[in-house]
């Protein structure tokens, strides 16, 4: 499975979100997204899931364009899984929203093969003791898993995450991204992620995309990216990036003026 984004530009109104955007994501690959609030990465993510439309360029699935497909068609291959959810007034158990992810699949009613499907997407995320627990009542971290399960339930082979470890304490935050990249190498998917943290993003992506004002700043490997130069442009920010390690470590030092 490998997604291409040709070119792309959005824009909300007048406002442009995305300019001439291109990238490539392939199967068992974990591409990071970064770049300051307002940089496009959601808007992106919107873009290759079919929430939104680009008004130029191409998102290729495989050998199939994006825009000539149906929102059930894209939700048999693409899962997505938003920003941490907010309080709902109506109790929802968190079974009902992993077969949810079954919809595209689901003629009339949920059969056999649908409720198999969620119990082992429950179990791949070791969730299965919340099945009757209501979501809106669960952890930031718990519910993280439970949007994961919706998409392994939908069957998807492509992952996209926004900002999946905002919100989290530290060790939610690594449990989810060492999740995801189990995941990953496992089931034979591809993930893109928006993260903020640039040290989870050195740590678990394979590929990075830095992003600034709509555009690609920069794309390459964490050690090519994640340089002083390039996080002092986009960012505004001096650091010093340890590269004693294979995985560059940044520490923020001061903002610029």
């Amino acid at each position: 499975m490998k997604i291409t984004v040709q070119d792309v530009t959005f824009s909300y109104r007048s406002t442009p979100s995305l300019i001439g955007v291109s990238l490539e994501l392939r199967e068992s690959e974990v591409l990071g997204m970064i770049g300051p609030n307002g940089s496009g990465k959601t808007t992106l993510l919107k873009c290759i899931n079919k929430i939104l439309e680009p008004k130029q360029g191409r998102i290729i699935l495989e050998k199939q364009e994006i825009k000539k497909m149906n929102r059930m068609e894209v939700a048999k291959h693409i899962g997505y899984v938003p920003q941490s959810s907010v309080s709902n007034p109506t109790p929802l158990p968190v079974y009902e929203i992993v077969l949810m992810g079954r919809r595209p699949h689901i003629t009339w009613q949920s059969s056999d093969k649908d409720n198999a499907k969620v119990w082992e997407a429950l179990k791949m995320l070791d969730i299965e003791n919340l099945a009757l627990r209501d979501f809106y009542e669960l952890s930031g971290g718990e519910q993280q898993r439970v949007l994961i399960a919706r998409s392994l339930a939908q069957e998807a082979k492509v992952l996209l995450l926004d900002e999946p470890t905002s919100n989290l304490d530290i060790k939610h935050q690594l449990e989810v991204m060492d999740l995801t990249r189990k995941l990953v190498g496992k089931g034979k998917l591809a993930a893109a992620i928006a993260i903020h943290d640039l040290n989870l993003a050195s740590r678990y992506c394979d590929k990075i995309v830095m992003m600034k004002n709509g555009k690609v700043f920069a794309a390459g490997d964490a050690k090519d990216v994640l340089s002083p130069e390039c996080i002092r442009t986009v960012y505004g920010v001096e650091v010093t990036v340890n590269f004693e390690t294979e995985i560059p470590f940044i520490i923020p030092v001061k903002p610029l003026h």
